[in-house]
């Protein structure tokens, strides 16, 4: 095998090494989709608050929409938390949240009523 074929061989593994990382990082960004739950959020349930970790912080957001934070910790990047009216999506948005989804799974998960 002379030196050509030796580089083609290489360069053929490593793209299919890529191709399977990239599928790999795909597949695990959709379940976390799924576990954290793809629907709406709704009034009365559990609500998943995720914003920038350099902002004020979900918390904060949460507040400022008039919710309450559930449970006794505060992760980097989401908040738990509740809304007794209308979850006010838009209004989290423009306050900086990056996503408000449903949290009811996640709660469940975490022992948070």
């Amino acid at each position: 095998m002379n030196e050509v074929e030796s580089s083609a061989g290489a360069t053929r593994r490593v793209m299919v090494d890529w191709a399977i990382l990239l599928g790999l990082v795909a597949m695990i960004a959709l379940l976390g989709v799924a576990m954290l739950g793809g629907g709406r959020a709704t009034a009365d349930a559990p609500v998943l608050v995720i914003a920038p970790p350099w902002g004020a912080g979900a918390a904060a957001i949460v507040a400022a929409a008039g919710g309450t934070a559930l449970g006794p910790i505060e992760a980097p990047f989401a908040t738990l938390a509740r809304f007794e009216e209308t979850v006010p999506v838009e209004r989290m948005r423009a306050l900086g949240a990056w996503s408000v989804r449903d949290g009811a799974a996640l709660a469940n998960i975490c022992g948070v009523n």
